[in-house]
């Protein structure tokens, strides 16, 4: 006949304390570094644009219609995950992005090649983004004292 054995297991109390500070405290992180991505990206998409771009001279209502002054980003959250939204509203944007026909007098007389100002930084942070996580879930394990 098979004897049963004891054992104690101490501590586990304070491991799942530990545990639920860090899942509480995972959205407003995930959220913080989602804000800061996203700042980062649409600085560097601005910086990109001004560099890649012809300087126009504008005067007063045109100013407002420039790429330069479009730029915009929120943190969109939809209950399993958030997502990062980064923009530019300038009407003509898509067209600078993706390029366009070149019409002169009614008549196409050539195609100007997109400038893909978003698909380069994003091939830039296609590194930074997941090493940024991987700060992230580590600080929230070690202010959760799980590290």
């Amino acid at each position: 006949m098979a004897e049963g054995f004891e054992f104690d297991i101490e501590g586990l109390e304070e491991l799942e304390r530990d545990l639920t500070k860090a899942i509480k405290r995972c959205p407003e992180q995930a959220k913080g570094t989602l804000n800061q991505l996203g700042r980062e990206f649409k600085n560097s998409a601005k910086k990109k644009a001004n560099s890649e771009l012809k300087a126009h001279k504008r005067e007063g209502k045109m100013k407002k219609k420039a790429i330069r002054s479009k730029w915009g980003t929120k943190v969109v959250d939809e209950g399993a995950g958030m997502t990062a939204l980064v923009w530019n509203s300038a009407r003509h944007f898509h067209l600078v992005e993706n390029g366009h026909q070149l019409v002169r007098g009614g008549r196409v007389v050539g195609f100007v090649p997109g400038k893909h100002i978003m698909e380069k930084t994003r091939n830039d942070y296609k590194d930074i983004v997941p090493q940024r996580f991987e700060q992230m879930v580590d600080d929230i394990l070690e202010e959760g004292g799980l590290d």
